[in-house]
């Protein structure tokens, strides 16, 4: 199984997080559980592989469309995969998507949106090249010209609300809103509204969203018992131990220390 990220060439790192491919050479044999927690980015996704299912608070299980946008994830989800895999995708800062194609993100958190309803039938061609595709290398070079082209039409330029909200990533969600809205001298009212048409979600409950998401992306990668739970809560910014958990719990449904023993995160199963 392959999952490689590429990073994005400098003119486009203001908006674009990282491009992705994920692809396997065998078909699975059964279905393949893979969960996930929110993690602060939008993305477009382009499926020629098998279709495949996911579940979460607002989707019951069913098949998402062949090529879709996502907006913010407010809680866990899970993708149910089967068949071939075959995807390639980019992963945008987070206010990228509103700030390159306008769109505005409220309407678009915890939905998987079939991109042609969004884009139309431009987007058809772009899949079609990338399904036709030979190579990893080509389908993320299909994927900056896709880019390059909403770049000299739109001609975005970025705003105090890509400021903040990238700073919102750099500090892994451990961040004073109001002090942030201080010293950017904005009002919060225009800010808030402002944040949600560009993100999807309020400022505070975006740094609610990165803080889970960077602290369940660490803790995957431990698989044995953490020595110092104390540690990880002074560092993540959270008030107390009760603090700590009932976050934890309502973004992902489970307790950390079950997180930790039985996550079936997409970096469990590669390398």
């Amino acid at each position: 199984m392959l999952y490689r990220k590429f990073v994005p060439p400098n003119h486009l790192r203001p908006f674009v997080e990282c491009f992705f491919l994920w692809e396997n050479s065998l078909l699975l044999s059964k279905p393949l559980p893979i969960e996930s927690p929110p993690t602060g980015f939008a993305s477009m996704v382009f499926n020629y592989g098998t279709p495949y299912r996911v579940t979460s608070q607002k989707l019951n299980g069913g098949l998402v469309p062949k090529n879709f946008l996502t907006g913010q994830a407010t809680k866990s989800y899970q993708l149910q995969l089967s068949g071939k895999i075959g995807m390639v995708g980019i992963v945008f800062r987070p206010a990228g998507l509103n700030t390159l194609f306008g769109l505005p993100m409220y309407e678009f958190s915890d939905e998987r949106t079939n991109l042609r309803d969004v884009l139309g039938r431009y987007l058809d061609e772009w899949s079609d090249k990338i399904e036709e595709a030979a190579s990893p290398t080509e389908r993320i070079g299909l994927l900056e010209q896709f880019l390059n082209l909403q770049l000299l039409r739109k001609n975005p330029e970025l705003d105090r609300i890509d400021y903040a909200a990238n700073l919102i990533v750099e500090q892994r969600g451990v961040v004073n809103i109001s002090d942030m809205m201080n010293e950017l001298f904005v009002c919060r009212r225009q800010f808030e509204r402002k944040f949600l048409q560009k993100v999807g979600v309020s400022p505070k409950y975006y740094a609610r969203i990165r803080r889970v998401g960077s602290l369940c992306s660490e803790l995957a990668q431990k698989r044995w018992q953490i020595a110092d739970w104390q540690d990880i809560i002074y560092k993540n910014g959270y008030y107390d131990q009760s603090h700590f958990i009932k976050e934890f719990t309502e973004f992902t449904g489970k307790s950390p220390s079950f997180y930790v023993k039985n996550n079936v995160e997409l970096a469990n199963y590669l390398k």
